[in-house]
């Protein structure tokens, strides 16, 4: 069993511990996940005011404008989607909002059926051309439909692309784009799911026809500096700050107002807003003079009315709780004014934060199927789209979450990853994404039920054809990982189903642990593929290496795809090995990293505070794991129909625990009561008809011959 702990930065953990009052095992797995203290506001926060500004998307005015413009003159629109998860929550995000701000039958929307290709083709363009379509919004495809963008451009159709996949060496010539994959997006964070680029798109929307829309403003605060006054200004613009200033005056006599930098940045005729007129207009002149006349207005008590637990407290009392300070290096105070501010004018101004539970549902939902690292912003909304699937289920959800028997339970990303996100995505592989679709848009409770009996019901169909299309398939997927040295596996059958590529291709990846593309011919002589790859290979990177073979092929580094025609299949399959066969193409070890090993006098049960500091877990925050050695083995039940399937009591550091091993390799009868054994876990919990039982989850087992080093032991 070879391990490896994962390096980290000392001075990252003390730095940790020491602002956040961490314990060292949990500071030690964020220095080893790439924490420092500026990103730990998505590590801990639950609230939409710690999200990037969609305004950061350079055409994210464009885009909202043109949208607005078409929703006032009742332009027709046309929403186009993608048939998986991802295309279809996103589909569902920005037509829920459109209908929202009075779009009717104007607005028409279409996800690719049956048998019908992937992203925009010059068939769709000829159906928006037909159905007089004047504004088209692709959502979840579109960065690489160059040419029928430009076809759509030529008739007058407007088209806004909101995607999360990488380009081509070309752009499309769209009216607006917000891919934050695209060089020059401006989007600080590059790896959003499409749902995500939907929402936040949508959320502009609101906020473009609010009275915060391009309002500018300048938050100013005074404050005693040893024996003088130091003053702060922030310009405000969209709510994002664009620019600030700050000055030292001494309190050897007043200020030059015709000097001063600060007076000249307050003099551009912008409202200026402080917390406390009272105490700042006092400091105010005691560094300026009674003559200094400055027109401000006061946020303390409008903010009062919204947050009664900000009764009666200076802003110096307030920055003492708050946590946006946490993450700042500038002042404590203006850092806590500008949070405060933002918080306000967010949560007060009328419909821009209303009904927004629904969207953030489909926003996890959609993040975690396309399978999107769990990091910076994908983070603080999985969290958030989680809490709200808890607590209140969406309308179209509920009696499908019923059904999965997902209701009243704390709901983790596996719930969805393995249990709801199938089901939507078992629609657009059964060539029926608008069942899905239909069902995420519906208020009426029939025919919510309906559409959910419907979804399980094509749900079975694709679990049986996935089921029989594996067992044609094993064989040929266990010649090629073979063949291919054990680097990777290439399965194509023409008794492959085309819409179950992604499933077939995932399961591989889960069978070998090496990079899997699973390919299906279609009946006009094309061959569609999918690809799945572990988290050091980057799928569409390696795809890009034979585009010259493709119509079509698009992606992340996750999970990517493409079509080519049946007669390149050959060369592109002779050009693929000579890559995996290459230094560029080398097997992966197999050694298991691991967050740490824990001593004897480690207590086992307060693992499970750290882990659930650190769910949601999923594609770029893996469940934690644990080394311990010298357990023993005190029981074991023996499973006769599944003999890599353990389950069994395990005392670590003199306590006893239930433990589960769904890999074992070897017959079960070689573990026996008794055996002391090294062991790589996570902590883990058992959902059982409405009761939680802490388990021990076995990712690797044997038994002990050896010492282990001293190194990264808690």
């Amino acid at each position: 069993m070879e391990y490896r702990v994962k390096t980290y930065s000392s001075e990252t953990v003390f730095s940790l511990m020491e602002r956040f009052g961490l314990d060292s095992l949990t500071s030690t797995i964020l220095a080893q996940r790439g924490y420092d203290w500026k990103k730990m506001a998505y590590f801990f926060e639950e609230d939409m005011i710690f999200q990037h500004s969609p305004f950061l998307f350079q055409d994210s005015f464009d885009a909202v404008e043109r949208i607005s413009d078409a929703l006032d003159e009742n332009e027709k629109i046309m929403v186009y989607g993608d048939r998986d998860c991802d295309g279809i929550t996103s589909s569902a995000i920005v037509i829920r909002e459109l209908r929202r701000l009075g779009a009717k039958d104007n607005l028409v929307y279409r996800l690719p059926l049956d048998d019908e290709p992937y992203g925009l083709t010059m068939e769709i363009v000829k159906e928006v051309i037909d159905k007089d379509v004047k504004l088209l919004i692709t959502v979840d495809n579109g960065i690489t439909a160059v040419e029928e963008i430009r076809a759509l451009r030529k008739k007058g159709v407007d088209v806004i692309v909101l995607d999360h996949h990488l380009s081509g060496e070309d752009f499309p010539p769209a009216y607006a784009i917000l891919d934050p994959k695209v060089e020059g997006s401006g989007y600080p964070f590059s790896d959003p799911a499409a749902c995500l680029v939907s929402f936040k798109t949508m959320f502009a929307l609101r906020f473009q026809r609010s009275p915060l829309y391009m309002s500018q403003c300048i938050l100013l605060h005074a404050s005693p500096e040893n024996d003088g006054i130091r003053v702060e200004a922030y310009r405000l613009e969209n709510l994002m700050l664009t620019s600030s200033i700050a000055e030292s005056i001494s309190s050897g006599g007043y200020y030059s107002l015709q000097e001063s930098k600060l007076m000249k940045f307050l003099s551009v005729n912008l409202p200026i807003i402080v917390y406390d007129r009272e105490s700042e207009l006092r400091l105010l002149r005691k560094a300026f003079g009674n003559s200094v006349d400055i027109s401000i207005e006061e946020l303390r008590p409008r903010l009062e009315k919204l947050i009664p637990q900000v009764k009666g407290k200076s802003l110096y009392e307030l920055s003492l709780v708050s946590k946006t300070v946490r993450y700042s290096d500038r002042s404590a105070e203006m850092e806590t004014l500008l949070s405060l501010f933002n918080s306000y004018s967010l949560y007060s101004t009328k419909g821009l934060m209303d009904d927004l539970d629904d969207s953030l549902e489909l926003v996890a939902i959609g993040t975690i199927a396309d399978m999107m690292n769990l990091v910076d912003e994908n983070r603080l909304f999985v969290k958030l789209g989680l809490k709200k699937l808890k607590s209140h289920p969406m309308k179209a959800l509920s009696y499908l979450m019923a059904r999965l028997d997902l209701l009243g339970r704390k709901l983790r990303a596996r719930d969805i990853s393995f249990n709801l996100s199938p089901v939507i995505n078992a629609a657009g592989r059964m060539g029926s994404p608008d069942v899905a679709l239909s069902l995420l848009l519906s208020d009426d409770e029939k025919e919510i039920e309906t559409l959910s009996e419907e979804l399980l019901a094509l749900n079975k169909d694709r679990q049986r054809s996935s089921d029989e299309a594996l067992s044609l398939t094993e064989g040929i997927a266990e010649s090629s990982y073979e063949h291919f040295a054990h680097k990777f596996v290439l399965v194509s059958d023409s008794s492959i189903p085309r819409g179950l590529t992604g499933a077939l291709a995932s399961r591989y990846l889960k069978n070998y642990h090496v990079p899997s593309i699973v390919i299906a011919e279609t009946e006009d002589g094309k061959m569609v593929a999918s690809m799945r790859s572990t988290p050091s290979f980057n799928s569409k990177a390696f795809l890009s290496r034979f585009e010259n073979y493709f119509l079509y092929y698009g992606g992340h580094s996750a999970a990517a795809g493409f079509t080519l025609e049946k007669d390149n299949f050959f060369s592109f399959l002779s050009d693929l090995e000579e890559h995996v066969f290459s230094d560029e193409g080398e097997e992966e070890g197999e050694e298991i990293e691991i967050e740490a090993v824990l001593n004897d006098g480690y207590k086992i049960d307060d693992l499970w505070k750290v882990k659930e500091s650190f769910e949601p877990f999923g594609q770029g925050n893996p469940p934690l794991l644990f080394l311990v050695k010298n357990a023993k083995i005190v029981d074991i039940a023996q499973n006769r129909n599944n003999a890599k399937y353990l389950r069994f009591s395990i005392e670590i550091h003199n306590e006893v625990w239930p433990a589960v091993f769904w890999e074992n390799d070897r017959d079960e009868g070689y573990y026996s009561p008794g055996d002391e054994v090294t062991l790589i876990f996570s902590p883990d919990i058992n959902y059982w008809k409405g009761f939680e039982k802490k388990q021990i989850l076995v990712k690797a087992m044997e038994k002990c011959v050896s010492q282990l080093t001293e190194d990264y032991v808690f």
